[in-house]
């Protein structure tokens, strides 16, 4: 490289200098932080529209329980307990399939499933959550060989 450089003409080294220390970081900083620059917009735009359709989604579930008389996606309710918790699954008879309903020891209840219909379990959740004053901390469900059978294993924590 050093032998290239020294059969260089004076014009050509300056060439070669204004490649090196002007061209080159201007292709650097086109080529790799440019980008790194419009990804990150791109990221904090998508960030806000998130924002801004989670705070209109709070807002309408407001409403709606406005309307209905019901509970806020913010307020909490009093946990109905062991006894409510199962009084719901035997009006929607899915007592026959649980196989675990207990305390956990920290306030919570612990909720098991052997083999559970998924649409049965889906419109259990989805009628007793904004009532039951709980909130699930975790959930899994695991297909049986059966089809639209579920086992499920959840988690309750009291809302607050």
């Amino acid at each position: 490289m050093i032998d290239a450089l020294t059969r260089l003409g004076r014009r050509e080294l300056w060439l070669v200098a204004l490649l090196v220390l002007g061209v080159l970081p201007v292709a650097v900083a086109v080529g790799g932080v440019l980008p790194l620059i419009e990804a990150r917009r791109a990221a904090e735009a998508q960030l806000a529209e998130t924002r801004r359709l989670d705070d209109w989604v709070r807002a309408r579930a407001a409403d709606a329980a406005s309307l209905a008389g019901g509970p806020t996606l913010d307020e909490a309710r009093e946990p109905i307990g062991l006894a409510g918790l199962e009084r719901s699954l035997q009006a929607a008879a899915l007592r026959e399939q649980v196989r675990e309903l207990s305390n956990d020891g920290s306030g919570g209840i612990v909720l098991g499933f052997e083999a559970v219909p998924f649409a049965a379990l889906a419109a259990w959740l989805d009628t007793s959550d904004p009532h039951w004053g709980y909130d699930v901390a975790e959930m899994r469900i695991d297909r049986t060989d059966a089809p639209g059978v579920v086992s499920a294993d959840l988690r309750l924590l009291p809302q607050g």
